[in-house]
């Protein structure tokens, strides 16, 4: 018997509505994420978990496949989608659920973005640690299920160390919880982190609870100019001291000249903070560097500068290793990124003295996206440093080259899991490593 071939995503559309309500319309896949297939695809909007639930029972009766997503900006991640029966938009899925500002606990849905969560925890003097490169419009599904993170990674941990626990949809409609809505929760196996960075191929995500913290009463940020190399003593002396900064990071951009910075940030009173300055202040003047204070708002300013430069780039590659390898790399890195740029001016590069990520952005040459390995001289530099190499964000046709492997051993895990969750394989397949 031939197998029955799958409806178009029109008639996807027409058939989803009538059996849910719900608004679907069928568009290109490029109109989500221009990085993506112009393949059309049935797009319907979840305005609630009931509404998730009702499009996971409808496809999984019908074996359609889905994939979920906020704004579209993380589609750009990761290995390239295949186009699905059905895109399940979750950006109006934006509400905070739950909010304890004295347990220092917020829940929320997946399409709300970071500026409008932000914006609800600056009420009551407080907020998530947390600063992905990434516009204040990506959602905060898109960015758990990349499992992004960012320069306050130094003190206050990941996204995976900030969320307690998770609603998640099943690909049959089934709903579980993950973890508690407690700061200090003693379970077994920790299911929240599984669906961290699983890039929905596990389950949708349909609220997260978080981890707060009080916002800083005073912001204060060093900016050490000089070489790698001196940076990278000066971040060694800084991570064997008793300093506590909340962010260290030695950033390259063409306004920088050819210097490379060192940005220490402190989250403490004004008191600790110009304690940590003075103590900055003195390694810098030992090892001969220059170095300059901004505070406050202009503070705040540099750091979201510098978010702003990795995110607008179309290609970002991140190394991940030990920090001492990780600096030494860095002018090889902007270097072999320049190499492959459209223009050396709009090559950004930040590495994490205390975290060991680094990230690479830049926007392409047309002759890069032409090259059978565009991305040769990265990857063999990273191989010469014992760094861990991945392409983060880039046009499919760089994607599709650059997928880091797994293992045998975590590929099988992950088939299993996979295989336990979504046996038919039908929640964003080809998204995760290894074609899952």
């Amino acid at each position: 018997m031939p197998l029955q071939s799958k409806p178009l995503p029109a008639e996807t559309a027409d058939a989803l509505h009538q059996a849910t309500g719900l608004r679907a319309r069928a568009v290109p896949m490029c109109t989500l994420h221009p990085a993506e297939s112009s393949k059309d695809t049935c797009v319907v909007e979840a305005k609630s978990e009931a509404d998730v639930i009702a499009v996971l029972a409808y496809a999984h009766e019908r074996s359609l496949t889905v994939l979920p997503f906020g704004s579209g900006r993380h589609l750009a991640y990761g290995p390239p989608a295949e186009v699905p029966d059905i895109a399940l938009m979750l950006r109006p899925m934006n509400r905070v659920t739950s909010f304890s500002p004295g347990d220092l606990v917020a829940s929320a849905e997946p399409g709300i973005t970071l500026a409008e969560l932000a914006a609800v925890l600056s009420e009551k003097g407080l907020m998530l640690p947390y600063d992905p490169p990434v516009p204040a419009a990506a959602t905060l599904g898109g960015l758990l299920s990349a499992g992004l993170s960012g320069p306050r990674r130094a003190l206050y941990g990941s996204l995976r160390d900030l969320a307690i626990s998770l609603r998640v949809a099943l690909a049959d409609g089934r709903v579980i919880r993950t973890g508690a809505k407690v700061v200090k929760n003693v379970a077994g196996y920790d299911m929240t982190k599984l669906f961290i960075g699983a890039r929905g191929t596990l389950g949708v995500v349909t609220e997260i609870t978080l981890k707060l913290r009080p916002l800083p009463m005073h912001r204060e940020t060093v900016l050490v100019r000089g070489s790698a190399a001196a940076l990278a003593e000066l971040r060694s002396r800084i991570a064997q001291s008793t300093l506590v900064p909340s962010r260290l990071e030695m950033v390259w951009h063409a306004d920088l000249g050819t210097d490379f910075v060192l940005a220490v940030d402190c989250d403490e009173p004004k008191p600790s903070a110009k304690a940590q300055t003075d103590a900055i202040r003195a390694m810098s003047r030992d090892l001969g560097l220059a170095m300059d204070v901004v505070e406050g708002e202009d503070a705040d300013a540099w750091w979201s500068d510098l978010s702003r430069r990795l995110a607008e780039r179309r290609v970002c590659i991140r190394l991940q290793g030990p920090p001492t390898s990780l600096l030494a790399a860095m002018t090889r890195a902007v270097e072999a990124a320049s190499a492959l740029a459209e223009q050396t001016e709009g090559v950004t590069a930040s590495a994490g003295g205390l975290t060991g990520v680094a990230r690479i952005a830049f926007d392409p040459a047309r002759a890069m996206l032409d090259r059978p390995a565009p991305l040769g001289a990265i990857a063999d530099l990273a191989a010469s440093a014992s760094l861990d190499m991945v392409v983060e964000r880039a046009p499919a046709e760089v994607r599709a080259k650059h997928q880091p492997t797994l293992a045998p051993a975590a590929l099988a895990l992950m088939q299993r899991l996979k295989s336990t969750f979504d046996p038919d394989n039908l929640l964003s397949p080809g998204r995760f490593l290894g074609g899952m």
